[in-house]
């Protein structure tokens, strides 16, 4: 079995130090006006960048999971993410349906 330095410290690493560079640069963005809040499609940009950072780790992280034996818990996470994004697609759909 492979140690925790080898297994889970990168990913820490990865996507801590990552996750640090990511708000500060969506922070940046926000401050300098270049995304503006009021407006509804630069919103939905701002959750598809969200999603899609949440959606590296989840991804990373149930394939780190798989590799180190833990297929039954790769399975969950991945399945409890897909409950999530069907959950929020629906959410979105009918905002979407009432909004016109």
């Amino acid at each position: 079995m492979l140690d925790f330095t080898r297994t889970w410290l990168p990913f820490i690493y990865l996507y801590g130090v990552g996750g640090i560079i990511f708000i500060l640069g969506m922070n940046l963005v926000l401050k300098s006006g270049s995304l503006d809040l009021k407006r509804r499609l630069h919103r939905i940009w701002l959750f598809i960048l969200f999603l899609g950072f949440s959606w590296y780790v989840v991804i990373h992280s149930t394939v780190s999971l798989a590799a180190l034996g833990y297929e039954s818990a790769s399975a969950v996470i991945i399945l409890l993410f897909l409950f999530i994004m069907a959950f929020l697609y629906l959410v979105i759909i009918s905002m979407n349906q009432k909004g016109s």
